[in-house]
């Protein structure tokens, strides 16, 4: 792993993730979904913060299976054999760790695939007496991205596709960086240093974004520097979403190459001359 920045933290980087990818004995069957590149590669180089709501929740391992049901847009979570409704009791220990883990400074996050509680997207909805729909989210997945929609998240399986991993890897080093950046005080300056260090990257995953990070950069004056670096901030996130091709990334260093002078962002005042 190559962090590419002198400004980010000495600390080892940290991220959250569903207990059971790090071994941890807590799904319902007793067992558990340890995953070596995880646990032994990337956890050469993070400090993981493991998480399973459900155990937190108090249901024991080993336990009952639980699943959603009803609408996948707002569904309900329900022990599969006894019929026990856990939404209410899951909403609102998830929202209280939620607010515990936006204190702990995490620069990422990784969440166990199909899980009723922590699966991103595409968890099954049951419901209707048909076949479950992949249309859900878990409810601690959902609270959690809620809460803090600027962290780099990713399942587990998907980060078996080594572009997908890298991009996400990319992603929560560059929002390290952005977050020393925050905590070192931001200026207009420092903004437009940080767009231009980070010019490159975001051509590589999104060039439109660029494009309209460099605009806001370039009137930075003519904003109020809190709303202007919170509108980059996100802008800057969500560009890092959209996985970087390897096209991309050679036409941004070619043109890196040719055509250096045009790379910067310019004020109003420069570009008038």
């Amino acid at each position: 792993m190559r962090r590419g920045s002198s400004s980010l933290p000495t600390a080892p980087l940290r991220l959250g993730i569903s207990a059971c990818l790090l071994g941890q004995a807590v799904r319902y069957d007793g067992g558990h979904k340890r995953d070596p590149f995880l646990e032994r590669t990337l956890g050469r180089f993070v400090e993981w913060v493991p998480v399973c709501p459900e155990v937190e929740l108090g249901l024991g391992v080993p336990r009952e299976p639980i699943r959603l049901e009803g609408d996948p847009a707002a569904p309900r979570l329900v022990a599969a054999k006894s019929r026990r409704d856990l939404t209410r009791a899951m909403t609102r220990l998830v929202r209280a760790r939620a607010e515990q883990l936006a204190r702990l400074d995490l620069v990422g996050y990784v969440f166990k695939k199909d899980s009723p509680s922590c699966g991103m997207k595409r968890v099954r909805v049951h419901g209707g007496g048909g076949r479950p729909l992949r249309r859900g989210t878990g409810l601690f997945a959902r609270a959690l991205m809620t809460r803090l929609p600027l962290l780099p998240v990713e399942e587990e399986g998907r980060l078996r596709d080594a572009a997908l991993c890298e991009s996400f890897i990319e992603h929560v080093l560059a929002y390290a960086r952005w977050k020393a950046a925050l905590a070192a005080g931001m200026t207009r300056g420092r903004l437009l240093a940080f767009h231009t260090a980070h010019e490159l990257l975001l051509r590589a995953h999104d060039p439109a974004a660029c494009r309209r990070l460099g605009a806001l950069v370039a009137d930075a004056r003519r904003r109020p520097l809190r709303s202007l670096v919170a509108e980059y901030g996100a802008g800057f996130t969500r560009a890092l979403r959209t996985p970087a091709t390897r096209r991309r990334r050679t036409s941004s260093r070619t043109r890196s190459r040719t055509s250096p002078a045009t790379s910067r962002p310019q004020s109003r005042k420069s570009r008038s001359r």
